[in-house]
């Protein structure tokens, strides 16, 4: 009854319950493993022994003598892997053509064929008469490429041919000195009130190599870019000791000396 007190478990009941709860958890425990054999090492087996046989006497080595062999011949040989183009091919070929196929240099450039022409007052009375010739510089603006053995002069962008084509083993080039002109050059686009050409202006006159005289005017402008000219002159060099001819630069030397008739560009 609940108004009673509890009697405490006697021993025994103790007992039992210890029993009980044991056997319940030895019911969850894993088996135990089996037993097993002793592990056992079969015995190595003998062997024969080991011979190593002498080694042999082999005939002294003989050494066959090179053959000869025909000269090597350098990849970049312009004459056979670039050709020289011809007149009459290069009078073909199309500015969107020539890019397609490749080309050393590419530029804008003033370009004037021939010198100025003298008439007879300014040959015999240079003192009175001979003053210097100018051009201005989008007068004469053409597209300048160089290929090979040529230079070519297109007066577009977008030109099916080009007006001429100069072969680099006709002409020399002489890089020309603003303070000494040559005395049948042009000025191209003077600085203000002088007939001396503007600081950024670069040109060079190719000459006829027979004759001596101009045969083109090149002027460059090089307010966005100062290696214009070197390029030009070093690939104009290159080209010209590949293709067989020795070029010459300089300075042209010439006197001091206005309004001329349009040059022929």
């Amino acid at each position: 009854e609940s108004g009673k007190p509890k009697e405490p478990f006697s021993s025994a009941t103790i007992a039992n319950r210890h029993i009980k709860h044991d056997q319940s958890t030895m019911e969850h425990l894993a088996a135990p493993a089996p037993e097993v054999e002793a592990a056992k090492a079969d015995r190595a087996m003998s062997s024969a022994s080991l011979t190593v046989a002498p080694v042999a006497p082999c005939e002294d080595a003989t050494a066959e003598s090179v053959r000869s062999v025909e000269p090597a011949m350098t990849v970049d040989d312009p004459k056979k892997f670039s050709p020289p183009i011809t007149k009459e091919e290069a009078s073909h070929l199309s500015v969107k053509v020539l890019r397609g196929s490749g080309i050393e240099f590419e530029a804008k450039a003033a370009i004037i064929q021939g010198g100025v022409k003298k008439d007879i007052f300014r040959k015999y009375l240079p003192a009175i008469f001979d003053e210097r010739d100018f051009v201005s510089y989008g007068e004469v603006l053409r597209y300048m490429f160089i290929k090979n053995n040529c230079i070519l002069v297109y007066t577009e962008e977008t030109s099916p041919s080009p007006l001429y084509a100069v072969q680099i083993s006709d002409v020399t080039m002489e890089q020309e000195d603003p303070k000494k002109p040559d005395k049948n050059s042009f000025t191209v686009s003077p600085r203000a009130s002088t007939n001396e050409a503007s600081a950024n202006m670069l040109t060079f006159l190719l000459r006829d190599k027979v004759t001596r005289k101009i045969a083109y005017q090149v002027t460059f402008d090089t307010t966005s870019d100062k290696s214009l000219g070197k390029m030009f002159m070093d690939i104009f060099q290159r080209n010209a000791k590949q293709y067989g001819d020795e070029v010459i630069t300089a300075s042209v030397v010439g006197s001091n000396s206005k309004t001329a008739k349009n040059p022929k560009s």
